[in-house]
C-alpha cells in the first residue's frame, strides 16, 4: 500500500508571474483550491504560461477541485494580487 501524503497551504498569487500551487506526486494528486470570499480579485489557473486570457477562472468565494497526473503542475496568476487556500492529498 502506498503512503498518502496531506499538504495544505495558503499562497499568495500575482499578477506577474504564474505561482506554482501544486506538483502531482507519484501516483497522482487531488487538490481542492478554495479563493477567499472576502477578496475581490479573479484568480486564473493552468500551466506554466498560463494567463488571464488562458486560464480557468474562479471568482472569490469559488473553489476547485482537479486531479493532477504525476509530475503535472497547476499555476495561477491574479487580477489583483490575493491569497488562495490549497489542500493536495496522494502521493508519497
Amino acid at each position: 500500500m502506498s503512503q498518502a501524503t496531506v499538504r495544505s497551504a495558503q499562497l499568495s498569487v500575482g499578477t506577474a508571474t504564474p505561482a506554482l500551487v501544486a506538483w502531482g506526486n507519484s501516483g497522482g494528486s487531488r487538490v481542492y483550491v478554495h479563493q477567499d470570499g472576502n477578496s475581490n480579485h479573479a484568480i486564473y489557473f493552468g500551466g506554466s504560461a498560463v494567463t488571464a486570457a488562458t486560464g480557468f477562472l474562479i471568482h472569490k468565494g469559488e473553489h476547485i477541485d482537479i486531479y493532477l497526473p504525476e509530475g503535472a503542475g497547476l499555476y495561477a496568476i491574479a487580477s489583483t494580487t490575493g491569497t488562495i487556500y490549497v489542500m493536495q492529498t496522494g502521493g508519497i
